[in-house]
């Protein structure tokens, strides 16, 4: 069960198109994973359309006949969701570490990564960078732990597939962490996990030989 979603807020923005790119993409690929959310976000929809299309009292009169033109067109054929439905095109699968992976829609272009592998950790740059946000695709392989850090800006990330553990919390597929300067958190992988993730600055890390990343950081995120 997913048991972390986009703020409120949030939804509301991304119905509004009002997300920077890298923040969009996360919630479209989390509503494809949360029925809740995709609803939510559905909703807020219909009632941006409702605004935007209602009468106002300034408006014109409508010219002569837009009545009955109005009433044509409403009386044709209404096509099926089966006939609106697009193609179903398989998509291809990311491979990584000799494991499979079925990319949400909003990521299935990046099924090809280049990754910079560090250990445990295979990390791959997206072409999505919008007002100071970028986004990654990361891999963590079983076992794997993300050295202790805190965040000069905001996290984002969006659980892919496996599962992270995190303090006393444990995640799986769908959701959708936020952290920011007041977390301080070292997460790690018991079975593997991939992640979607957005950063808007550079981590700091706050233990061990790890600080020694500190001065090149700006160069991971």
């Amino acid at each position: 069960m997913i048991k972390t979603h986009p703020t409120d807020l949030m939804l509301r923005a991304f119905a509004a198109d009002e997300l920077p790119l890298p923040l969009a993409v996360g919630v479209s690929a989390h509503c494809e994973l949360c029925p809740a959310c995709a609803a939510r976000v559905r909703a807020c929809e219909a009632e941006l359309a409702s605004r935007h299309l209602a009468p106002k009292e300034q408006d014109e009169a409508l010219p002569a006949g837009f009545d009955a033109m109005l009433a044509g067109i409403l009386q044709q054929p209404v096509a099926t969701a089966a006939e609106l439905a697009p193609p179903e095109i398989p998509q291809p699968e990311l491979k990584v570490a000799g494991h499979s992976y079925r990319l949400p829609r909003a990521l299935a272009r990046h099924h090809a990564p280049r990754w910079r592998h560090i250990g445990a950790i295979r990390q791959h740059s997206l072409p999505l960078d919008e007002l100071g946000a970028r986004a990654n695709l990361l891999h963590i392989e079983a076992g794997g732990r993300i050295p202790e850090h805190t965040h000069k800006g905001y996290e984002l990330t969006l659980l892919l597939a496996g599962t992270i553990e995190d303090g006393d919390t444990r995640y799986q597929a769908g959701d959708f962490i936020w952290r920011d300067a007041s977390h301080a958190h070292s997460p790690h992988t018991p079975d593997g996990c991939l992640c979607y993730t957005v950063q808007d600055a550079p981590v700091q890390f706050t233990k061990g030989l790890s600080r020694l990343l500190n001065g090149i950081s700006h160069r991971l995120y």
